[in-house]
């Protein structure tokens, strides 16, 4: 049996050489090819660290993605029609190769892309500092997972896995993330009532930070491929 296949890139922003954007001078939305959509979005910031993480972020994804299909970067067309209200701010989906699925995820300096031809997937991360506020359990852990809690490392793990599967499931966190447990990593489950069977695998990121991913597909073992 052939093994399900998900490539992933993570990258400290904050370190020279973070991201290939790195390489461009001064980078804006337009030298590194981002659509109107993407522009529109960096604008929007308020702050400067956050805009310069979205710029590297996206700029990432389409310098891998072209790469992988031989493209020029600025070519590639991506939707990201929201399912509620229409909006260009949803899940991203290449209009060029339908059959690459991506997904994109950013937490302060560190921005993370996964793109697989095995199946729908998310990829969350998130600094473990983000996970320690007073009302966590509350808004991120199911009722049966709050009583003896572990450490802060094992709720941003919990906080990465359950997002990586509702970004691959879809719906994201128009689903509440308390209405399902974490799941386990490396088994495949159905994760969320009513959805599809998922498998979730952790992923290495820098000291502070957890990762995860997530991929729709019940008939194989899911490989990482770190790039």
């Amino acid at each position: 049996m052939t093994d399900a296949l998900v490539d992933v890139w993570v990258r400290d922003t904050s370190l020279p050489g973070g991201t290939s954007a790195a390489d461009a001078g001064e980078p804006t939305p337009t030298t590194l090819g981002l659509d109107e959509h993407e522009r529109e979005r960096w604008r929007g910031f308020h702050d400067r660290g956050a805009a310069g993480s979205y710029l590297a972020l996206h700029h990432l994804a389409r310098s891998e993605i072209a790469r992988l299909l031989g493209r020029a970067p600025q070519s590639l067309r991506f939707d990201r029609t929201c399912a509620d209200c229409g909006g260009q701010h949803g899940r991203p989906r290449l209009l060029d190769d339908p059959g690459l699925h991506l997904s994109l995820s950013r937490t302060g300096p560190l921005v993370a892309l996964a793109v697989s031809r095995s199946g729908p997937v998310g990829i969350d991360v998130e600094q473990i500092d983000r996970t320690g506020f007073a009302g966590f359990a509350r808004v991120a852990l199911h009722p049966g997972e709050r009583e003896g809690r572990g450490t802060r490392v094992a709720d941003a793990t919990a906080w990465v896995r359950k997002e990586a599967v509702l970004k691959a499931l879809g719906p994201g966190l128009r689903v509440d993330p308390t209405t399902f447990r974490t799941p386990p990593a490396g088994v495949c489950a159905a994760v969320v009532p009513g959805m599809p069977a998922v498998t979730v695998v952790d992923i290495d990121t820098p000291v502070g930070c957890a990762g995860a991913i997530a991929l729709v597909d019940d008939s194989h073992q899911v490989r990482v491929r770190r790039h």
